[in-house]
């Protein structure tokens, strides 16, 4: 035997010398140091103090959207060096036990509870039925004598019959109080003891929860500070404005809004957060170049009827000819005139993780703009404003919604368009209830003439009144029209403008004149159609 012992212990010695020991990873807390939100995912940077030499280092408890494609690592301070980063899912069983105890000794608890509800209420009902007993036997009437027999008296006189009754009916009051009191109580402790029961029937038997956990290899082995960086779906962010106008002075304000969200199942607490609108790995690659080939039009290819129509009807709803709608379908969206917008945000956030909206102030941007008022009464009373002029804040202005304000009154929801840096723009703000216009219709006067009339004549009148209520002038443009004849035998006349308008092309009529303030001002349009009376005439 001893001479086979000595053998087998010399190889265990050569294996234990050629095989290396088992590497356990060891796991560190992590913290959410850095979050890049884009508009339909966000890049999160996890820090990680490894504070001794450790060969791999686990990050547990990380979200399971984790996009494993996305994962990075790189050492901030220290001497070790990453050999490899890695992830995998684990399933998790939360411990149960402490809380079973809790929701068992809860339960107990409100059964007591309960139990003692319950006798109470039958003790006021005991109680109640042997007070009517005592009522009943002490209300006894006098008997009549019979046959020569001793009649008995009542027990009782009216008066103490009386305040028998009056301390019955007390006593039976406060009795029926407490039974109603507790019959409620025992209610609401079952209600209660319903729900105990439910979730001790949920954490009896757990789900198991998923998560990713992210391994990092280090050679040689020290202590050392980590970034972790990676990617997940279930976050974004939609830009929004505030845009402010102050039609008294010209100043124009826009506020950019990034309202945040993430479901990750992480809460990124003290985060330096920052928004970008770029679109990461979509363009990460240059597409080939197509060859530009020539060719001789082909005949085209015969289609169903059925599918000739319908694309036909979308054109035509579209306000284009058939053709011309296949064309712009095919064609690509335009792209933006400017490169993405990217703002950080100064100090340190939170973001929950349960999916809920939280905004924040990325920039605010202030210049001079034109304030103008035009005013379409025939379409709708009231003037409207637009601020007009170039955008001078460094900044592009992207397409976006935005709250609208006057000052500091709301005045309605709208939308900003592409504003590159140095290019022109309009913003429209909506109805200013400072300025007021109402159209009315004076006349509709129709001369049929005679039997032998050749023609017919309608004679129209309105009368438009402006007035400012605002302190400052406002430089104001009202529109309105006359018919625009579209046949030879259709005829204007008699077109008389009052207050300074002046006709254009397809038969617009345009004021244009600065309104002081508290001013009131009286427009006025008439005009006069004629055509043939063995005709009928469509749009008056």
């Amino acid at each position: 035997m001893r001479r086979n012992l000595i053998p087998a212990t010399l190889a265990i010695v050569f294996l234990a010398s050629v095989l290396p020991f088992p590497v356990f990873s060891a796991e560190y807390p992590s913290r959410v140091d850095r979050v890049v939100l884009y508009p339909d995912m966000a890049e999160v940077t996890r820090v990680v103090e490894v504070d001794r030499p450790e060969a791999i280092v686990a990050l547990p408890g990380l979200t399971p959207n984790l996009l494993p494609d996305t994962l990075s690592a790189r050492v901030l301070s220290g001497a070790a060096r990453i050999t490899g980063v890695s992830v995998e899912d684990l399933f998790r069983t939360e411990p149960v036990d402490e809380r079973v105890g809790e929701l068992t000794r809860r339960i107990e608890e409100l059964s007591d509870g309960k139990r003692r509800a319950e006798e109470a209420a039958a003790a006021g009902r005991r109680e109640k039925d042997l007070l009517e007993r005592g009522v009943l036997a002490i209300y006894a009437p006098g008997e009549v004598a019979k046959d020569g027999e001793k009649g008995r008296p009542p027990r009782l006189s009216v008066a103490e019959v009386d305040a028998a009754l009056s301390l019955y009916r007390a006593r039976v009051e406060g009795l029926d109080g407490n039974v109603f009191e507790n019959d409620r109580r025992a209610r609401e402790l079952e209600k209660k003891i319903a729900a105990a029961r439910q979730e001790l029937d949920k954490i009896r038997n757990p789900r198991p929860t998923q998560e990713k956990v992210v391994r990092v290899d280090l050679a040689p082995a020290g202590k050392c500070r980590l970034a972790v960086t990676y990617r997940v779906p279930a976050a974004g962010f939609v830009p929004l404005y505030n845009a402010r106008l102050g039609p008294g002075t010209g100043t124009l304000s826009l506020e950019l809004i990034a309202e945040g969200w993430q479901r990750t199942g992480e809460d990124w607490k003290e985060a330096t957060l920052t928004f970008s609108t770029a679109r990461p790995g979509r363009t990460a690659q240059l597409p080939p170049l197509p060859p530009w080939e020539l060719d001789f039009p082909q005949p085209p290819v015969a289609r169903p009827m059925m599918k000739m129509r319908t694309e036909a009807a979308d054109a035509l709803l579209a306000g284009a000819p058939a053709s011309e709608a296949k064309e712009e379908a095919a064609l690509p969206p335009p792209a933006r005139r400017f490169a993405s917008l990217e703002a950080t945000l100064e100090g340190r956030h939170a973001l929950g993780g349960n999916g809920e909206r939280k905004t924040f102030l990325l920039a605010r941007q202030e210049q001079k703009a034109n304030v103008a008022w035009r005013a379409v009464p025939k379409m709708i009373e009231g003037a409207f404003l637009a601020a007009t002029g170039r955008n001078e804040t460094g900044l592009p202005v992207f397409a976006a919604p935005a709250a609208l304000f006057l000052e500091d009154a709301y005045v309605g929801k709208g939308r900003l368009p592409d504003i590159p840096d140095g290019e022109e723009f309009k913003i429209d703000f909506g109805q200013d209830p400072g300025v007021r216009i109402k159209r009315k219709e004076l006349e509709r006067k129709r001369e049929e003439g005679g039997v032998f009339a050749k023609v017919k004549r309608v004679r129209f009148r309105y009368e438009i009144t402006v007035q400012n209520f605002r302190k400052e002038t406002v430089p104001l443009t009202v529109l309105d029209q006359i018919p625009f004849p579209r046949h030879k035998d259709i005829a204007v006349k008699d077109v008389e403008i009052a207050g300074g308008g002046k006709a254009g092309e397809q038969g617009e009529i345009t004021w244009e004149f600065p309104l002081a303030g508290g001013e009131k001002k009286v427009l006025g349009l008439s005009f006069t159609v004629e055509y043939p009376a063995d005709k009928e005439i469509h749009g008056l």
